[in-house]
């Protein structure tokens, strides 16, 4: 979703986005195996190394320009897919929900309704 990937890379994922997934989860679901519940409906554990889950998250490590990524996990590690920055008045309002804390974190309801909207050819 940035200028050099383009959202159209991110389009080419759209059936596969678990909107869902939260980063904490995909790392303990792929590549911590044995610290999850076998038995979890939400979250099975992996059985074969061809799975795979596509989901997004914000990345604040710049606390300037918090970007949405879409990421691709298995068990071989994650894959950035695409990213574009927050606008202004996005970026601040979820830097203010998150408490302007670095790192990964999981989309909430302001972001991930403006995702879907570029995904399904709004402005960007």
């Amino acid at each position: 979703m940035s200028d050099t990937t383009g959202i159209a890379a991110c389009r080419n994922w759209i059936d596969e986005i678990d909107w869902d997934m939260i980063h904490e989860d995909a790392v303990t679901r792929f590549l911590e195996w044995g610290n999850n519940d076998p038995k979890s409906a939400l979250r099975p554990p992996v059985t074969s190394s061809g799975e795979y889950s596509v989901y997004f998250v914000v990345d604040t490590w710049n606390l300037a320009e918090p970007k949405v990524v879409l990421m691709r996990m298995d068990n071989y590690g994650s894959q950035s897919l695409c990213e574009k920055n927050l606008p202004p008045e996005l970026a601040a309002s979820y830097l203010t929900y998150c408490g302007r804390i670095r790192g990964i974190h999981e989309l909430n309801d302001e972001v991930k309704d403006w995702v879907k909207g570029l995904l399904e050819g709004g402005k960007s």
